[in-house]
């Protein structure tokens, strides 16, 4: 009988115990790095700092890993540079970003094969016809007793009535994507089996607030996609973090439990800039790359500064239009990934990063009306912003009530365009693509893509010059 209550009493005592276990798990995340490896080597020390003082850590990305420093894309194996760094520092999970098919489903293959850390998402099917693998749409994990569920999905947008992410259409062939609320909304139960619920979402802020709301069974949403700086809001008792991009901040998410039960959950934006330690080991692979890479070439000088996306994009197109003999060309906004190039030497790295998307230049023979339905369409109403950039014209957006209620296009010259004639008209292939617009001519593909065409233009020109804004917006009120 003693015995009996000895065991008892051993039983009670240790399930009080474990009921009363104060835990605390830290989670550090990054999204939107976007190639840009630069700040890795502080990142890194931070990262090693943090694990030498607690016991549970997680390192997530939050997404959109590639495009946008050639260091990275035009490397020989393309994105290799960045998957080496993310293994050497330990990243422990990822979600797939739009940006992870820039490069084409056969590096991605590749990048996904090497890569340490499994790459999540939840709302995309891969058909047997595509080189890429199923990803697994969540993973389970026990943390010093905690079980942690860990629910990824990617943002999706329509497009001519197929759901599929922000990248090139012909990137995503033979994969299915699903609304990414509604997908995890299928995944609720996973409440029951974790003691801590985690959404990685590469969805963008306002799908992560109606996640949020119409999810409350998680407990945290770190996000990525939108490059918003969400410094840890609360929404519908789920909190949310985004570092904004570019390796900027690294997020730090910790979450503090008594027993399996959370009492508190906080996040703290990790400013680097402010950060004075480095890897050194990691930060002398950095350096190689950029000390190797021939990109450091000076392709041409710019005269003055070129400042905002109306200068740059007028380089673009004018690289286009003149490098092709075309009369008229277009540059999608999204697609300028610099916001300057300062007076001086340009190089051929400042080049790629400006147009760091492999988009091949597309020539249409289109109508005054065609060009004008492209122009309508490209209108963005939200943000009341003109978006595509121009060579061979500029225009004039008249809206009320914000609709367009009008477009005046001029020639070169200052001339109303001619309505009765056709016009040779290139752009980029994403343009091609993904824009509405009217037009009858299919269109082809000169094989070149855009940002050699701009290079060999800045090349050919030694000097170029910022021109005067060609788009406008005009609010009638009347």
């Amino acid at each position: 009988m003693k015995k009996l209550f000895y065991l008892l009493a051993i039983f009670v005592f240790t399930a009080c115990s474990s009921a009363n276990k104060e835990t605390q798990i830290i989670i550090l995340s990054t999204n939107d790095m976007h190639a840009m490896i630069d700040n890795y080597g502080k990142v890194a020390a931070y990262i090693d700092k943090v694990r030498a003082e607690n016991k549970n850590v997680l390192l997530l990305s939050g997404g959109d890993m590639f495009s946008g420093n050639p260091i990275v894309d035009q490397h020989d194996d393309k994105g290799y540079p960045m998957i080496e760094i993310m293994n050497k520092i330990g990243y422990d999970f990822g979600v797939i970003g739009n940006h992870e098919f820039d490069y084409g489903q056969d590096f991605l293959f590749k990048r996904i094969e090497q890569a340490k850390f499994p790459l999540l998402c939840a709302n995309m099917k891969v058909s047997e016809k595509s080189v890429i693998k199923q990803p697994e749409p969540y993973v389970m994990l026990k943390m010093d007793g905690i079980e942690i569920c860990i629910l990824a999905t990617i943002q999706v947008e329509n497009l001519n009535g197929k759901l599929i992410p922000s990248t090139h259409p012909d990137k995503v062939h033979n994969i299915d994507f699903f609304q990414p609320v509604e997908t995890a909304l299928q995944y609720k139960n996973l409440r029951r089996q974790c003691d801590v619920f985690i959404a990685l979402s590469h969805n963008g802020i306002d799908e992560d607030v109606i996640l949020a709301n119409e999810m409350p069974e998680l407990d945290v949403i770190i996000g990525g996609h939108s490059h918003t700086r969400v410094d840890g809001m609360i929404e519908n008792g789920v909190l949310i973090s985004q570092t904004e991009c570019y390796l900027k901040y690294i997020g730090k998410t910790t979450i503090k439990m008594k027993g399996k039960t959370i009492v508190e959950k906080k996040f703290e934006l990790i400013d680097v800039s402010t950060l004075q330690d480095k890897n050194e080991e990691l930060q002398a692979l950095i350096n190689k790359y950029y000390d190797e890479t021939p990109l450091n070439e000076v392709a041409g000088r710019a005269v003055a500064d070129f400042k905002g996306k109306e200068n740059l994009g007028g380089l673009m197109t004018d690289a286009v239009a003149k490098n092709f003999n075309l009369d008229i060309a277009f540059q999608n906004s999204g697609g300028i990934r610099i916001d300057e190039i300062a007076k001086g030497d340009i190089s051929l790295l400042q080049l790629y990063k400006l147009d760091p998307f492999d988009n091949y230049v597309i020539v249409f023979e289109l109508s005054y009306d065609e060009i004008y339905s492209l122009l309508k369409n490209s209108y963005k109403s939200e943000s009341k912003y003109a978006d595509l950039k121009t060579s061979g014209i500029s225009y004039s957006i008249k809206v009320k009530n914000n609709e367009v209620v009008d477009i005046e296009i001029r020639d070169a010259k200052g001339n109303p365009l001619d309505k009765n004639r056709k016009y040779m008209t290139g752009m980029n292939s994403f343009i091609a693509s993904a824009y509405k617009f009217d037009h009858k001519d299919a269109g082809k593909s000169l094989n070149v893509k855009s940002a050699v065409a701009l290079v060999e233009y800045v090349k050919q020109q030694k000097e170029v010059n910022p021109q005067p804004d060609r788009t406008k917006i005009e609010e009638i009120t009347d």
